[in-house]
């Protein structure tokens, strides 16, 4: 049988600025957890996460290159899996898991772990660098390190597709940049404390048109501080555009809804579905693909400049990012020993994204976790938006 070449893929312009936003706010990492029960073997842990992560190489890159020419390229070496304890961490927020600040280090490697985190509930965590993966290429080999725990056939992935390869393939158009003069559901800034925090909440029961119900009344909570335009990026994975694609890759680009004060949640979810029906979800602005030759200092620099200028004015590029993961099946990330009870994740944010509202299922229940920036989120605000979003739902 004749040796595979060895993976490599460009860094997409997309990567070029997720590794600016972790220089900026660090770490910016897909975390996505599932707790559970049962028991941990480290060793058996370590040696699926080295047979999946073989099968799925995007697991192991490391960057190379500069500017034009940064590509990630295949390292060879398995991620780590680190036994954490865990035992005095509610999961409801950072407080009590430092273990989740620690960065991964594109150039240095590893850009992907895994972690074993010790308490009640048990908990797993899978922790890749945003500028490899996306959420949904976390998952793609997450399920493959539950299928060697079980002992099961790898599926496996060496796709090298990126983001802009597959959106222009299925739309030519570019998209028109709205202004940047968006309100945050959580008012003005205050103070001038730097870095973002979150916070997770669990609600009983099942809800239909679980993004459209939580735009509407995210956008209320902006107007209750002051007036002005509410816009919100939701994220598509458009895997679905190519039959077949297997990807742990970043392959999700944004669609941007408007909510007006008479938009319902219904209007919502029809804007939704008519984007992707456009194929709006491939749509990107003309001049993004030029990142990837612009110097990382010039970016790193530009970033802050933003960060403080919308702080200052209260106005950004979007009121906030909506993702919903969608209804997780347990039973899937499951094996050597672990059974997965619940599913979330921490959304990956900066602090000039004044609100990024991640949403799970599983069972009879919902999640939300929502990180925002510090001098958004103080004063129990953070708080009081979770609480007027979850009394604010419509049960199915």
């Amino acid at each position: 049988m004749p040796e595979q070449k060895k993976y490599t893929r460009k860094l997409t312009y997309n990567e070029r600025l997720f590794i600016v936003a972790d220089e900026i706010c660090p770490p910016l990492l897909n975390q996505l957890f599932f707790d559970g029960e049962g028991s941990f073997d480290a060793e058996m842990w370590s040696r699926a996460v080295e047979a999946a992560s073989e099968a799925n190489p995007g697991s192991r890159l490391v960057l190379r290159g500069s500017l034009g020419m940064s590509r990630w390229e295949d390292s060879g070496s398995a991620p780590r899996v680190i036994e954490v304890d865990g035992s005095v961490w509610d999961g409801m927020g950072p407080d009590g898991a430092p273990f989740l600040q620690k960065r991964l280090m594109p150039r240095q490697g590893p850009t992907c772990e895994v972690l074993l985190i010790k308490g009640d509930p048990l908990r797993v965590c899978f922790r890749t660098h945003h500028a490899v993966m996306d959420g949904r290429g976390t998952l793609t080999w997450a399920e493959d390190i539950f299928r060697a725990l079980r002992g099961e056939p790898l599926i496996g992935s060496r796709s090298t597709l990126s983001d802009l390869e597959l959106a222009r393939s299925v739309q030519p158009e570019w998209r028109t940049p709205f202004p940047r003069d968006n309100i945050a559901p959580t008012g003005k800034t205050s103070g001038s404390e730097r870095g973002v925090t979150w916070k997770r909440m669990f609600i009983p029961g099942s809800y239909n048109n679980f993004l459209g119900q939580v735009a509407v009344l995210a956008a209320r909570e902006a107007w209750k501080h002051q007036q002005g335009p509410v816009r919100f990026g939701v994220p598509v994975d458009i895997r679905f555009r190519r039959k077949g694609l297997r990807s742990t890759g970043n392959l999700s680009i944004a669609i941007y809804i408007e909510v007006r004060p008479d938009s319902t949640p219904e209007e919502i979810a029809q804007d939704v579905k008519k984007q992707i029906d456009e194929k709006r979800d491939c749509m990107i602005d003309r001049w993004d693909p030029m990142i990837r030759f612009l110097p990382l200092g010039f970016l790193y620099k530009k970033g802050q400049e933003m960060i403080l200028n919308n702080a200052a004015k209260n106005r950004y590029g979007l009121s906030g990012i909506l993702t919903n993961m969608g209804k997780i099946p347990m039973e899937i990330f499951s094996g050597g020993g672990f059974r997965a009870r619940a599913f979330w994740g921490i959304p990956p944010s900066l602090e000039n994204t004044p609100f990024f509202l991640g949403m799970a299922s599983h069972d009879h229940t919902s999640e939300l976790i929502v990180t925002m920036p510090k001098n958004l989120a103080g004063g129990n605000r953070i708080d009081t938006v979770l609480d007027a979003i979850r009394s604010g739902l419509v049960a199915v």
